[in-house]
């Protein structure tokens, strides 16, 4: 449509065909069909959740509508080519703050009992169901020790607002393979009885180096747009003298860049969230707290 026809349909007022009149209509008209694409997208809010008496207001009134765009932002499911899912927040919360190095609710992959580990179908979004991987009958989260970054941060992937989805590669023990090429195994069968035709991405990539074949994982750091740090990762640096929480005041992946770089080590708290989009369908790592070491 024109700029001029959606200026209408919001209210904005007429175009004058003056550039910087013309300016600030386009951004106000971009930001109400944001706004109309964030809540088209969420996976949690419906207009019943949003205000029981929707029929009673403008549903494109940005002052009433901030609150909801922020969340749906925040919540949206739409990725790029990998396509990743939202971590979901039907767990129950995981105590990974204050700087502590203790493991609450995380398990070692040595912890792991195979046979425990089964995947399910959880109710999601408006009746839809998405894979749930659990280990004796409670979500299944992981954590690992030292972790030899390999590739660090990556921007290459975009979301809807053209930010990059941060990522980085780690190299995968055996012991972590085993668990995963398990839950792997479990969430693809669950969705291929399903009827789902995706072609599944294995979690584990395999990479070679020279002759010699080496296993690698890769670690997404999320972002939030609420609170005062704007990663929804918690992340500290480690040193002889301790750890130290880490503080951002925006979103810059390039702060991250010297922190994630290629031989550094990190201890990873993450979660295993099964994802099914566009074809593409896998298992993404989100961390939800890592801890950097110094040396």
């Amino acid at each position: 449509m024109k700029m001029a026809t959606l200026a209408t349909y919001f209210g904005l007022g007429q175009q004058t065909h003056r550039s910087l009149d013309d300016v600030r209509l386009n951004l106000e008209v971009v930001k109400y069909c944001a706004t109309v694409l964030f809540l088209e997208s969420s996976p949690r809010i419906t207009a019943e959740e949003v205000e029981p008496n929707t029929a009673q207001r403008n549903p494109f009134d940005m002052g009433q509508l901030s609150n909801e765009m922020e969340e749906s932002y925040e919540m949206s499911s739409t990725e790029s080519s990998e396509m990743y899912s939202v971590e979901s927040e039907l767990s129950s919360a995981v105590a990974v703050s204050h700087g502590r190095s203790d493991s609450a609710g995380f398990l070692e992959p040595d912890e792991v009992r195979i046979s425990s580990i089964s995947a399910s179908f959880v109710t999601f979004f408006r009746g839809s169901q998405r894979i749930q991987l659990l280990h004796g009958g409670f979500i299944l989260r992981l954590s690992c020790s030292r972790l030899k970054v390999l590739f660090g941060i990556s921007t290459k992937f975009l979301d809807h607002a053209g930010r990059p989805r941060l990522n980085f590669v780690v190299n995968a023990p055996q012991s972590l393979c085993k668990v995963l090429d398990a839950c792997d195994g479990f969430a693809q069968k669950l969705s291929l009885d399903s009827g789902s035709s995706s072609e599944w991405r294995p979690v584990v990539r395999i990479r070679k180096n020279g002759f010699v074949n080496y296993p690698t994982v890769r670690l997404h750091i999320p972002y939030t747009i609420s609170g005062d740090n704007p990663y929804a990762t918690e992340m500290y640096q480690k040193d002889s003298g301790g750890e130290q929480k880490l503080l951002f005041s925006k979103y810059d992946p390039a702060e991250l860049d010297p922190l994630f770089t290629p031989g550094a080590f990190v201890d990873a708290f993450f979660s295993i969230d099964p994802y099914d989009y566009q074809q593409n369908a896998g298992i993404r790592l989100v961390a939800k707290k890592l801890i950097i070491h110094s040396n």
